[in-house]
């Protein structure tokens, strides 16, 4: 017997009185007496007005955790979460980061580049970065290692890096036309290759392309990820005052006009100046280098 029918079988002979209905005139509505709704006693009235009162409560309570659960899973620019950027432009609501594998929430800014992505400038300052068990503090390379090809590149017409601090810094499978470095480092290994083919990168166009900035963030890391094999462009790359106590800045698949590192940052990871903590791997080629790196004992903690 469902509820209904047994709320059915207790109506009785109890009388509740029921507001009567005005008379309007002008519309001639002929006026109500009262009626009655009877049940068998009080305790059937208490029982149905109870289960009016605990069934509200429960919508209620879902109604609330509903709510709750949507608003935990919001997350608007720039948050840490995770952020699409199309052809469109930013997609400003993020999504939540996968979980560390021992269950901890991720506080990771991840930033996913389509293909095609048009960027004028991405500016990250004064923003603070650390993990413990994390090997990249700022990563900017492809999504996974299945991202290659002669166009999988993030195209950057300038990057400029400045007052800024890391353990340790390493770029690999890029081209810079003109890298200009003067960071201090707790040893260094410049290794880039000199070759005459690296063109100048000139993004200088603005339509379809808009502005992002991060200032005054604390997260775990930063990742600028290109997703697909057309890579993505942006004119201004800055990164100012980028400071992280763990990780590595990491940059992989690059092709730059200008890359600017003055004596501003700070790089070691305290082993000292005959362990590089600076690298340049051979396979990042450059048309021009001014090199006035300064090796000195660095430690970033």
């Amino acid at each position: 017997m469902t509820l209904f029918e047994k709320i059915c079988r207790l109506v009785g002979d109890r009388k509740i009185p029921a507001p009567k209905m005005p008379v309007f005139r002008w519309f001639k509505i002929p006026a109500f007496r009262w009626f009655t709704v009877g049940f068998a006693n009080k305790h059937v009235t208490t029982i149905v007005v109870m289960a009016i009162i605990v069934s509200a409560a429960a919508v209620s309570v879902g109604m609330y955790f509903a709510i709750r659960d949507v608003v935990g899973s919001t997350y608007n620019w720039p948050q840490p979460a995770e952020y699409q950027v199309t052809e469109a432009g930013l997609q400003t609501m993020g999504q939540k980061n996968p979980d560390y594998p021992d269950g901890t929430e991720s506080q990771t800014l991840s930033i996913r580049l389509a293909d095609g992505a048009r960027i004028s400038t991405l500016r990250i300052k004064d923003t603070d970065l650390g993990r413990t068990g994390i090997s990249k503090a700022l990563d900017i390379s492809p999504l996974t290692s299945a991202v290659t090809g002669a166009t999988a590149y993030l195209w950057v017409g300038n990057l400029t890096i400045t007052n800024s601090s890391f353990p340790t810094f390493k770029m690999e499978t890029s081209d810079v036309a003109n890298l200009v470095v003067g960071v201090l480092c707790d040893g260094h290994t410049m290794a880039a290759t000199i070759t005459n083919t690296v063109p100048d990168m000139v993004l200088e166009s603005e339509r379809l392309s808009s502005v992002y900035e991060v200032n005054d963030s604390v997260v775990d890391r930063i990742q600028i990820h290109i997703t697909g094999t057309s890579g993505a462009f942006v004119e201004h790359l800055i990164l100012d005052n980028v400071d992280a106590w763990n990780g590595q800045a990491y940059f992989s698949r690059l092709k730059v006009g200008n890359l600017t590192m003055n004596n501003s940052n700070k790089v070691g990871d305290g082993s000292g100046v005959d362990s590089a903590s600076c690298n340049w791997e051979p396979n990042v080629a450059a048309r021009n280098i001014t090199n006035t790196i300064q090796d000195r004992p660095i430690k970033v903690q």
